[in-house]
């Protein structure tokens, strides 16, 4: 993002992070209209192909003094006789570093954003008696956006700092996304990949009314201007977006220190290598830096067969 505050707190010591990886391996369930009804009951016959969420992250503080990112993966694996639906939450959120606190708005808000959809969404999920459950999806990442927003802005009103916030959540077949920012969603399926989310930024508008190329974007002098952050007033306008997921492929969330630095066609490269998904997101970071990535950079990547 924007440049790094001239200090470091003592407790803001960088340290190279490990590369994780989550599992999930779930029973299928019936498809998810956008208000859905989840029932936690549900007698399945196991199949012989069960199907998967696979989680691998690296959020790393790159060429920065302080890393202003932050990252959530919370993907659920259950067995037995009855079945939960396929759950995976994923949330990117880039602190606005040449703000005071764009560490602290990043951490703050990708957590009250999975606190808030996980018991709304996940906790009934666990439920083992009464009704199914009726859930609003899109309302509930609306909300928890909002939330975030709320608790960003109302941190320390008199400090000026925002983050981005990029959430993906895979319910069943259905991707449900809620987003803002210049952080990215990317779905790799079928040979192609897209970007699901459309970034909130200056140099992004101006390639949309003709001023700029894309390869003019690049050089850009103020190519790191949002124009969309959470914590940086009272309401905050959301992006929303909802699509079935094919049966396989993978999903990528990453902050502009990969995506803003590295083109497409080479993270497409990287992510359909035959290798494991720690080693593709540590390629994906080590791709970053050899593209002279002068931000953090942090990729979260999400291998699904469903």
């Amino acid at each position: 993002m924007n440049e790094t505050p001239p200090f470091i707190q003592p407790e803001d010591k960088p340290h190279k992070p490990e590369t994780t990886e989550a599992k999930s391996t779930v029973a299928p369930t019936a498809e998810l209209d956008d208000t859905a009804i989840i029932n936690t009951g549900v007698l399945s016959n196991q199949p012989d192909n069960e199907p998967t969420l696979r989680a691998a992250v690296r959020c790393d503080v790159g060429a920065r003094e302080r890393n202003e990112d932050s990252c959530l993966v919370f993907s659920t694996e259950a067995g037995g006789h009855f079945s939960l639906v396929p759950f995976g939450l994923y949330i990117v959120a880039d602190g606005m570093g040449g703000h005071t606190n764009g560490h602290v708005a990043s951490r703050i808000a990708s957590r009250v954003a999975a606190h808030y959809i996980l018991s709304k969404i996940y906790m009934p999920l666990l439920q083992t008696v009464g009704p199914p459950t009726q859930v609003p999806i899109q309302e509930v990442l609306l909300d928890a956006v909002q939330a975030a927003n709320t608790a960003v802005f109302e941190d320390d009103p008199e400090v000026d700092s925002g983050t981005t916030l990029t959430v993906a959540l895979v319910l069943g077949r259905r991707l449900h996304v809620a987003h803002v920012g210049d952080s990215r969603l990317y779905l790799l399926a079928e040979g192609k990949l897209e970007q699901i989310s459309s970034d909130h930024s200056l140099v992004q508008r101006l390639q949309d009314v003709g001023t700029l190329t894309a390869e003019e974007a690049t050089m850009y002098r103020y190519r790191n201007v949002l124009l969309r952050a959470v914590g940086q007033g009272e309401e905050i306008e959301v992006d929303t977006y909802m699509r079935l997921l094919p049966r396989a492929g993978k999903l990528l969330l990453c902050s502009d220190g990969l995506c803003g630095f590295v083109p497409d066609e080479k993270i497409q490269k990287v992510m359909e290598q035959d290798i494991s998904l720690p080693q593709i997101v540590d390629e994906l970071y080590e791709t970053a830096l050899a593209s002279h990535s002068n931000d953090n950079v942090t990729a979260v990547v999400v291998d699904f067969s469903l």
